[in-house]
């Protein structure tokens, strides 16, 4: 009998993984490294997500085991007319309409999935959490939250809803800074406290993930560590840096952009890119153009608006022009060029001829910057990005400030523009400053190379969701 149970089983993986990002670019992303990452380790994980998004994803990869480890599943929003219109009515926010609509589709797939497996491992976005709730009635069923910004902009929130938590240092900090320093409120709308306090009372996981290193943020990542007891948290970041080594690029047409660098000096360019989620005015625009033309230095923008959200969820590029100043690119000819369409942002951070990045702050393009050695000219504009553009300017000083968060609401003038573009580029602060981000690259570096600190804590990780 013994062996016939044995037998039994046998066809069981000893887990299953599914990971749920949040439909947004920068999230999606970063969960879906991570799960390439463990699929490498011949671990099946399941990717549930919207179905366009999925899509997307399919149509970015090709070949490896990580690859073939890794299953899409379609999470298919119900149509229910009533609750759009209800959702009109009484305020709620869009996210939590989505979450509502998606938690039996996902319970649904999560029950199916536990069925094949020892154990189901959850793995979700902290916007997402809601979504998970029921899955933990299953018995095999254990999860993590995975954080995508830094361990710096989750404590300040923390610092500001949670009364009992007391820190002399942030409180110094925030002292210093005074008016700039950015409320929850004025980054990411009025339900941020009430979102933030309910992640923080959240029980039911089994310990918290974040895209960071313990060399950038230690410090505040043991804080997070004491503010939840018995939880434990591991920074597994730079996540791009984990399958770094494994990526192969000799067949891939190399970009315009990388052939621009080629011929630039070293550090000579300042890359200038505010992510998908910015769009600017044409006033703001035509401001951006003539602060870079008057700086005279090199320069490679991405001018795009930001990607908008239909109604069915599925974020598309918009296909509106953003215009320039007459004749700004012919005479930027040689010295400068505007991108409207994707680019190899890591492959254009890592080349020696850039020397600088323009930037929003969304944090993945600063731990990709930081892990690259690149100075930051700071320029927020929403979510955690104010949080994130103190650690480049205040903590690490490897970061020089666009504009002050208490000045969001005003136009960011030409000369603005160019005297920060000549203080990172041109002078001996800049200079300084990526002095102090190359050092950081080093010690990154060794982090996540064999036997470091950062691999490490990824084989903790790994090690704790099949155990």
């Amino acid at each position: 009998m013994a062996t016939n149970s044995s037998e039994s089983v046998v066809h069981l993986n000893e887990a299953i993984v599914a990971m749920v990002p949040f439909p947004d670019y920068s999230h999606v992303n970063q969960l879906f490294v991570l799960a390439r990452f463990i699929a490498s380790r011949d671990i099946p994980v399941h990717f549930l997500c919207l179905a366009d998004w999925n899509r997307d994803l399919k149509l970015r990869v090709q070949g490896g085991l990580e690859v073939s480890n890794i299953h899409f599943e379609d999470l298919s929003i119900p149509s229910s007319p009533k609750e759009n219109d209800d959702a009109g009515r009484d305020g709620m926010p869009p996210i939590l309409i989505l979450l509502k609509k998606l938690r039996e589709p996902f319970r649904k797939t999560c029950l199916e999935l536990s069925t094949n497996a020892k154990r189901l491992v959850v793995i979700h976005d902290s916007i997402m959490r809601e979504l998970t709730r029921d899955v933990h009635a299953f018995l095999n069923v254990k999860s993590y939250i995975f954080h995508t910004g830094s361990a710096f902009s989750k404590y300040s929130g923390l610092h500001q809803v949670i009364p009992d938590i007391v820190d002399d240092d942030h409180d110094k900090l925030v002292e210093k800074i005074h008016y700039e320093f950015p409320s929850l409120e004025s980054c990411s709308g009025p339900y941020a406290e009430a979102f933030v306090r309910k992640e923080h009372e959240w029980q039911l996981n089994s310990g918290e993930i974040l895209n960071t290193s313990r060399e950038v943020e230690g410090k505040y990542l043991d804080l997070l560590a004491q503010t939840k007891g018995n939880k434990q948290w591991w920074a597994i970041g730079p996540l791009h840096m984990l399958l770094l080594e494994s990526q192969d690029f000799s067949n891939r047409t190399r970009h315009e952009c990388l052939e621009f660098l080629d011929k630039q000096d070293v550090n000579s360019v300042i890359f200038v890119s505010f992510g998908t989620t910015t769009t600017f005015s044409q006033e703001q625009v035509n401001e951006i153009a003539l602060g870079l033309e008057r700086s005279n230095h090199k320069f490679i923008w991405v001018l795009r608006e930001a990607y908008k959200k239909t109604e069915t969820e599925k974020i598309e590029e918009r296909d509106g022009k953003i215009e320039l100043p007459k004749r700004f690119e012919e005479r930027a000819e040689g010295r400068g060029m505007v991108v409207r369409n994707w680019v190899p942002q890591l492959e254009i951070l890592g080349h020696s001829s850039t020397g600088g990045f323009l930037s929003h702050c969304g944090w993945n393009s600063c731990i990709e910057s930081i892990s690259m050695g690149v100075p930051l000219a700071t320029w927020p504009i929403h979510y955690d990005q104010p949080f994130n553009a103190i650690i480049m300017t205040n903590l690490l000083k490897i970061g020089t400030s666009v504009r002050s968060w208490a000045h969001r609401k005003e136009l960011v003038t030409a000369s603005t523009i160019e005297k920060t573009v000549n203080t990172l580029m041109g002078t001996i602060e800049g200079k300084e400053m990526r002095q102090r981000a190359v050092e950081l690259r080093h010690k990154i570096k060794r982090s996540v190379s064999h036997g470091g600190p950062a691999h490490k804590e990824m084989e903790s990780f790994i090690s704790n969701i099949i155990k």
